[in-house]
């Protein structure tokens, strides 16, 4: 699986080839999947962790990843007032919102918020990890 879905090397700002990606979901189970996933794809690195949005705003600002994947639903700070956040203090910030709903009013908020992508967690592993690449790559905004 990972073949199919690694990229080949990417350059990123100071010539570095690995992405790093910041995981904010409030399920500790979905945090260590998608940490278990994105851990074997060697060009991909999980360099922060939050388990709401408010945490999710503290790392992401500290770390400054290439990408976040954040929940959308969380406590504390909802993931669309957390990207709006995060935005707000970094505008180059590229946050692809993860989530249990299609909703069509929910995506409209996020696309309104300027964020990078949207993806349902019922899309296949693969299609995210082929966002998050793409994302990184500056390859447009990923929608499903």
């Amino acid at each position: 699986m990972t073949r199919e879905i690694t990229m080949s090397a990417v350059s990123l700002e100071s010539g570095r080839t690995v992405i790093r990606i910041a995981l904010i979901d409030d399920s500790a189970t979905i945090r260590a999947m998608l940490g278990a996933l994105f851990n074997e794809i060697p060009e991909i690195d999980v360099c922060a962790l939050g388990e709401n949005g408010e945490e999710g705003v503290a790392v992401v600002l500290a770390e400054r990843p290439d990408v976040v994947v954040m929940d959308m639903q969380m406590p504390l700070l909802n993931g669309l007032d957390a990207a709006k956040e995060i935005l707000r203090q970094w505008p180059e910030a590229r946050i692809i919102m993860n989530t249990a709903y299609g909703d069509e009013a929910l995506k409209a908020e996020a696309d309104a918020l300027g964020v990078a992508g949207y993806i349902t967690k019922d899309e296949r592993p693969s299609k995210l990890v082929r966002a998050v690449i793409s994302v990184a790559r500056d390859q447009g905004r990923v929608v499903s």
